[in-house]
């Protein structure tokens, strides 16, 4: 058993690490997808990398939890539940919905996102199975738990909706990239990392904790480079990409 003072001082440290590679990351362009370059080693492909980087968050955070002392605490539950749902849909739904047949992804990536998503998903599980405790009775009539889940529902939302129209993009074989133009794109070039960003911000409120604000911060540190990267894309490669489009934030970043 981890003493929650050692576990604290581990979570904390997480978030400080996010916060120094931070920049380097906007100097990075991780190589897949429209990114994608033959420097970076051995590669596999993409469908199967995803899968693979995505699996052991879900694996790990459900033992966690079902061994735990909490099962019996329906708040905690309902924390479960939407970090399952989230995974289920990356891991087996949205890998195979994509229509990006032969592209491929570095196995050097797939190994990072494994030890990525090993961690976060150690901290959210052993907080959920054995720290949590009897801290949310009445938790789900909370205003700021209720907040939190109207966050975390929206973000998942946009994120859908906008993987939706980037798959749609694809359809009839199509293999190349075009410029989008559904709803919030017309605003932004990457709503869908937007709401990611908003969905685990969400769930950061709505757990009061501090392995779920250690992952939203996470989440902000890959997924801002991530955008900004995909909006100079964009405009490199587009020449009528609309001038008043920002990456992330509409009028803003």
């Amino acid at each position: 058993m981890i003493s929650i003072k050692l576990f604290n001082i581990s979570v904390i440290a997480w978030i400080i690490l996010a916060v120094v590679l931070f920049p380097i990351l906007m100097r990075i362009k991780a190589p897949y997808g429209r990114h994608e370059n033959n420097k970076w080693g051995p590669v596999i492909d993409n469908r199967l990398g995803w899968f693979i980087m995505e699996l052991p968050s879900l694996v790990l955070i459900t033992f966690l939890f079902l061994s735990g002392n909490n099962t019996d605490q329906s708040a905690i539950w309902v924390f479960f539940i939407l970090w399952f749902a989230h995974y289920f849909n990356r891991i087996f739904i949205f890998p195979f919905r994509t229509r990006t047949k032969g592209k491929k992804m570095p196995l050097l990536v797939v190994g990072f996102a494994m030890i990525f998503n090993l961690v976060n998903g150690f901290f959210n599980g052993y907080w959920l199975g054995y720290i949590a405790g009897d801290n949310y009775a009445g938790w789900l009539k909370d205003p700021v738990f209720i907040a939190g889940l109207v966050l975390f529902i929206a973000g998942f939302v946009i994120n859908q909706v906008s993987d939706n129209h980037l798959i749609h993009l694809r359809k009839g074989n199509k293999t190349g990239y075009s410029i989008p133009y559904h709803r919030l794109f017309r605003y932004i070039s990457c709503p869908n990392f937007a709401g990611e960003i908003i969905e685990w911000a969400g769930y950061a409120v709505l757990t009061r904790s501090l392995p779920g604000l250690s992952f939203a911060v996470w989440t902000a540190v890959n997924l801002i480079p991530r955008a900004l990267h995909h909006h100079t894309w964009y405009r490199e490669n587009f020449p009528e990409y609309p001038e008043k489009r920002k990456a992330l934030i509409p009028g803003v970043l």
